[in-house]
């Protein structure tokens, strides 16, 4: 997608400041679903009309002048889309889909921001996604104008991430203590961190204390459904880049690499995954069914190899 950003260290062709700044089309980079929504409000706007102009988004009617809706009207909206979301969720007898009243009064549109970012980043590559949309991928973003632009969003992400990496440990331990097994290059490490990480269950986590979590080479820690595994980061064992980042690629994943371990629940989706596999196998042609039956062997053979080499702290193979 192309936006039109307002450059305000723009220069003349003299290298004098130019104070009105500079207008210029840069690429924004956006998951499907934010795409899409986009491409409804410009057809809800007049061609060359703000997203959010107020007069095509305001109802009443009331306000005259030009300019986006504010940020009190979108406080509002808010509080609407909630309680849309009970009605709908009523409707379907989805009662664990409510959304309670919050006792600290209502929302708003920075609340509702950040709670928006802890949902996506618990979700399978939520991590990446997070820092697309809340970021603009850091990496291709300076760290000055990621901060004016949106107001500390680096100690978010920062936030975000060490919450999601504490998560995943703890729910770590307290599986290994239920008798869950564990296997991979990478078990003992993944064993260790969560034996060894400090509790922070219930408590809020500060920009300072995410960064120091973050910081701690034991607590690096990755959960990746999508690839069914969880990632022990050591930067020099990574096979996701050529150790050039302090952080994985977790939407690039290389099987043999030796920061993998894998669990009894990871074992079991490999084997839900690779019977999906045969059952798509028997509808397409023969081809395409036989390299699904052979990726399905493949993710059989995964397991049978967790199932074999799986260790657990009751047995002291841990």
């Amino acid at each position: 997608m192309i936006t039109r950003t307002v450059y305000k260290t723009a220069r003349d062709e003299d290298g004098n400041h130019r104070s009105e700044g500079e207008i210029r089309d840069v690429p924004w980079v956006a998951i499907a679903p934010v795409a899409n929504a986009i491409r409804v409000l410009e057809r809800r706007v007049p061609e060359g009309q703000l997203l959010f102009d107020h007069h095509a988004h305001d109802l009443r009617g009331t306000r005259t002048g030009t300019g986006s809706l504010t940020v009190h009207t979108l406080g509002i909206r808010v509080e609407d889309f909630i309680t849309w979301a009970n009605h709908e969720a009523a409707a379907h007898g989805l009662a664990n889909e409510v959304i309670p009243p919050d006792p600290h009064g209502r929302i708003g549109t920075e609340r509702f921001r950040r709670s928006l970012a802890w949902h996506i980043a618990r979700r399978p590559g939520g991590l990446v996604e997070l820092a697309i949309q809340y970021g603009h991928l850091r990496s291709s973003v300076s760290a000055g104008y990621a901060a004016r632009s949106r107001d500390g969003i680096h100690d978010l992400l920062d936030v975000e991430t060490a919450r999601a990496t504490i998560d995943t440990v703890a729910d770590l331990k307290a599986a290994l203590e239920d008798g869950l097994g564990i296997s991979g290059p990478a078990a003992r490490r993944a064993i260790k961190a969560a034996a060894t990480a400090p509790r922070y269950t219930g408590t809020v986590i500060t920009a300072r204390q995410a960064r120091q979590i973050l910081a701690n080479p034991h607590l690096v820690v990755y959960g990746n459904p999508h690839t069914l595994l969880m990632c022990v980061y050591k930067r020099d064992k990574a096979l996701c880049h050529r150790g050039l980042k302090d952080t994985p690629s977790l939407d690039q994943c290389v099987p043999a690499c030796a920061n993998i371990a894998r669990t009894d629940e990871h074992a079991a989706g490999l084997q839900r995954h690779a019977t999906a596999l045969d059952q798509q196998a028997g509808h397409v042609p023969g081809p395409l069914g036989e390299r699904l039956r052979d990726n399905a062997t493949r993710l059989r053979d995964l397991a049978d190899v967790h199932h074999r080499t799986r260790a657990t702290l009751q047995d002291g193979t841990a």
